[in-house]
């Protein structure tokens, strides 16, 4: 009913000067209430403001909590309880002073999701109490009321300022300061406004006095465009609230953020650019989800897909999408310099989003923190810069809020390839020694740098954790034998972390500094996480430590590093060395760039356990948490590339974790071989020294060395999800095109034959359009001119490389990659080896599989100086031989 009055509304406002409207809600936080007995806040990571009221009712102590308010005028009033109960319970609720009602309040679930009961009371003009405890039983925890009228009222629109840019139209409030945001006539966001917290006391958009409302003209990184600028102060006139919206040419995205700024120093560990809690209908009725993005991927977290109904508690960024038509909205923050940022929101039915919170200030258990965000304090204090998108594909959306995201922090240089290699930690692990390692140097030298499984010519040999087990000669030794055989060599170090929880003991690199000295406390006690006691990145010990660190593996000749259980750098704490660090994440930052700063490009660096922001201190980062041999491993790993394949726009590379093959069947391993390709860098970790099982070294060899699933790997970027998977499991088809080829691994997670339909239009082919499909594992060839069934045995793999062209021209032309070219990497010119002396046509495409140069009947040398730096494909047509391929690195 809302709805088609809001619709109804609409329509009537293109004609008169009064709109239909709803009256605008109060909230009441909670925690902000009186408490009195058993009551107390407590945190949650899904509730308003991450927290809520718990330890309600009970007969012997009957815990309340006493919240007052002002109604404006006396009616019906429809009273909203944000609850949160694992059974059924109820509230006694009383309204000024009278006989209580009682709540009856289903389970919800659990004691950390919410959900909404809504009740009819009857309010005064002037203040009204509610009053909520329950002297009979124990009642569900409370996050929030929201109080609305049950009926609708009329507004002189004449206080609304109507601002309309592009795609984009904003509706600001000018008594109040909310703004209704539009893409192309749909109502994203209504009545969205700002909340902060400063010394404890939270403030809204509502609670301020509007000052003005300035309009102008915009220019920056992201493009031309205007800003909109809503300039507010607090009651008592002691800070100013400057909102900005900013708006841009042809883009399906706009920014948002705001300051405070006050003559004395002021302080905040919460700022929300959005916060709404008026309902919205964007997406059609049916078919719509949300996605759980989780802070890091420790502890075998998973992405999530839920459907509306379903409270959302995010990180950083999140997608309210339709499956079938796949338009969606994208939401997340920019800026990763200070703030942890969460998305909160609450969905109704089928396409209702009733509220949205997106701010600066979460801590959790999924942050690993056990104290609350850091105050933020100064003069001027600045929220994250929030993207709000909506895209006819929200893939395409996720894409774009990551490259946004790159605009702002360009992510670390990488000049060369995906790196192949191998680590000690998929089997060997705490086993690892000099001869054991040298032995699987020695072994992919002999049988598989030479057949195939190699880039750039070269490979990684990477001792992990337990290195140490080698003496220092050792590991010099270790790497002057690499190099001889055309290899680089890896290195494994945690460089937050005090693993032997000794606060006694020195601090390598330093002289009367002790462990105790430079921990990162929690109401002065060391923080654990995985066994391991966090460190202060800001402090001047740890960063001698990493000198001494650093200079050795760098000395030694190593030239890639793992760093691991960094999320340890970015907790709260009850303080930093650094007194210009009030946040976890500042700290953080700090410490990841004195890294970056010292190694200075001379070794690839790969986050393993880390948060998934900052993303610009290294080339590559580990898209979820350990993953060895079985299917169950490789659908963990494919839940990350589900919904994070994105990120390997922010880093050069995803990393799905060690390639495990002993141990389990031959279908696992072509699944597990095919989760690398499709993810990133393709790193193998079983144990081939002259010890290990023969039958590792045999599947090492039969599912590394397939020389057109090894060039997928060398080519492509991460695939994405053809279709959304539902709650945490990943989905079973990812596609990526590689210039004209399309790509499309089909997994079957079950211990059962399926047959799964390729459905041309949802994969981006044409229905109609000869298609050559081979399976590249299995070598086999077939035509398709439509949508066809694909079967797949128990815990296996289909991986289909599919191009134009009948068996007649595949026969006639087949395709090759034989082209020689250099230098590789290039800087302005590249030369051709053996081209065709006749007429060919000769095409590059980028990484994303754009074609970005033409050129016809080139002679022997192409000139490539105005392309981006990165990975390129250049492929010549030739007209009587087929086609050639090469890929080649611009620097």
């Amino acid at each position: 009913m809302k709805s088609i009055w809001f619709i109804i509304c609409l329509i009537i406002g293109l004609a008169l000067p009064f709109n239909c409207v709803f009256a605008q809600d109060i909230l009441i936080e909670a925690e902000s209430g009186m408490l009195f007995n058993s009551s107390g806040i407590v945190n949650s990571s899904l509730c308003s403001g991450g927290q809520k009221v718990g330890k309600l009712g009970d007969p012997s102590k009957n815990g309340g909590v006493k919240m007052s308010f002002t109604i404006a005028v006396e009616g019906e009033y429809e009273l909203g309880l944000y609850y949160l109960t694992a059974e059924a319970r109820s509230f006694h609720l009383t309204v000024n002073d009278t006989t209580h009602i009682t709540a009856n309040c289903p389970s919800t679930g659990g004691c950390d999701i919410p959900a909404v009961l809504s009740l009819q009371v009857h309010l005064y003009s002037g203040t009204n109490t509610l009053l909520i405890d329950n002297n009979t039983g124990f009642a569900p925890d409370l996050d929030m009321i929201v109080v609305t009228t049950s009926k609708e009222t009329t507004v002189d629109t004449a206080g609304t300022k109507k601002y309309h840019y592009a795609k984009w139209a904003v509706n600001i409030n000018s008594k109040n300061g909310k703004a209704d945001i539009y893409y192309n006539s749909l109502p994203l966001i209504m009545q969205s406004q700002i909340s902060f917290k400063e010394s404890g006391k939270q403030y809204f958009s509502e609670n301020l006095t509007l000052d003005t409302i300035i309009e102008s003209g915009l220019n920056d990184l992201f493009g031309n465009g205007k800003v909109l600028k809503v300039i507010s102060k607090t009651g008592n006139q002691s800070i100013l609230v400057t909102r900005n919206i900013y708006l841009y040419d042809s883009k399906d995205y706009i920014l948002t953020d705001f300051t405070l700024e006050s003559a004395g120093e002021i302080s905040s560990n919460y700022m929300a650019p959005i916060y709404s809690n008026t309902s919205s209908e964007f997406l059609p009725s049916s078919e719509n989800q949300t996605i759980t993005v989780p802070f890091d991927n420790d502890k075998w977290v998973r992405y999530q897909s839920m459907n509306f109904g379903v409270p959302l508690s995010s990180y950083e960024v999140s997608a309210f999408f339709n499956k079938g038509t796949r338009e969606g909205l994208v939401i997340g923050s920019t800026e990763h310099g200070i703030w942890k940022s969460g998305i909160r929101a609450t969905t109704i039915g089928g396409n209702t989003l009733s509220r949205l919170e997106v701010f600066g200030g979460v801590t959790s258990y999924e942050t690993r923190d056990v104290l609350p965000h850091g105050s933020m304090k100064g003069t001027i204090i600045k929220s994250p810069k929030i993207m709000v998108g909506y895209f006819v594909d929200w893939r395409k959306g996720m894409e774009t809020f990551a490259d946004v995201n790159e605009l702002v922090t360009p992510k670390l240089p990488w000049s060369k390839g995906k790196v192949f290699g191998w680590n000690s930690w998929g089997a060997i692990q705490t086993n690892l020694s000099y001869t054991n390692a040298t032995e699987v140097s020695i072994f992919f030298a002999d049988y598989l740098q030479n057949n195939n499984f190699s880039n750039d010519s070269t490979v990684y040999i990477g001792l992990d954790s337990y290195w140490d087990n080698i003496t220092y000669s050792n590991l010099v030794k270790f790497v002057k034998e690499c190099k001889t055989r055309n290899q680089n060599a890896g290195i494994y170090w945690t460089p937050f972390v005090d693993w032997s929880k000794d606060p006694n003991r020195l601090v390598e690199g330093n002289n009367g500094v002790y462990y105790r000295d430079i921990y990162l406390y929690a109401n002065g006690k060391p923080q654990e996480i995985a066994g391991a006691w966090a460190i202060d990145p800001t402090h001047p010990a740890t960063k001698k430590r990493a000198d001494l660190y650093l200079n050795r593996f760098i000395t030694q000749g190593f030239t890639f590093l793992k760093l691991d259980f960094m999320t340890h750098g970015s907790l709260e704490s009850d303080s930093h060395y650094d007194p210009n660090v009030h946040t976890g994440i500042q700290a953080y930052n700090q410490g990841l760039k004195y890294i970056t700063d010292y190694i200075n490009g001379r070794m690839f660096i790969n986050f393993s356990i880390s948060p998934l922001f900052p993303t610009q201190y290294a080339n590559g980062r580990r898209i979820a948490c350990d993953a060895y041999a079985n299917i169950s491993n490789t659908e963990y790993t494919l839940n990350s590339l589900t919904y994070g394949w994105w990120l390997d726009h922010l880093y050069s590379y995803n990393d799905a974790d060690n390639v495990v093959f002993n141990g389990v069947s031959l279908g696992e391993n072509r699944a597990r071989a095919t989760s690398s390709v499709i993810t990133g860098i393709f790193i193998t970790g079983d144990d081939l020294s002259n010890s290990g099982y023969s039958t590792a070294k045999t599947r090492a060899t039969t599912f590394l060395t397939n020389a057109e699933v090894n060039r997928v790997a060398k080519l492509s970027k991460a695939f994405y999800p053809v279709e959304a998977a539902n709650g945490s499991v990943a989905s079973d088809m990812f596609v990526q095109k590689v210039a004209d080829t399309l790509y499309i691994a089909v997994f079957n997670y079950s211990t059962s034959t399926v047959t799964k339909t390729i459905q041309m239009d949802r994969v981006g082919l044409k229905s109609g359009t000869s298609y050559i499909v081979h399976e590249l594992w299995g070598n086999t060839k077939s035509i398709k001119t439509d949508s066809w069934l694909e079967t797949i045995p128990k815990r296996d793999v289909r991986f289909l490389k599919i191009y134009e062209g009948t068996m007649t021209s595949l026969e006639e032309n087949p395709a090759t990659d034989d082209l020689i070219i250099y230098p590789n990497p290039c800087h302005d010119f590249l030369h051709f080896g053996n081209k065709s002396g006749g007429s060919s046509l000769v095409k590059i495409y980028n990484s994303t599989g754009q074609m970005v140069k033409e050129f016809d009947n080139l002679k022997d040398v192409c000139f490539v100086g105005d392309l981006a730096h990165g990975l390129y494909l250049l492929t010549e047509e030739r007209e009587k031989e087929g086609l050639y391929r090469a890929r080649f690195v611009k620097n």
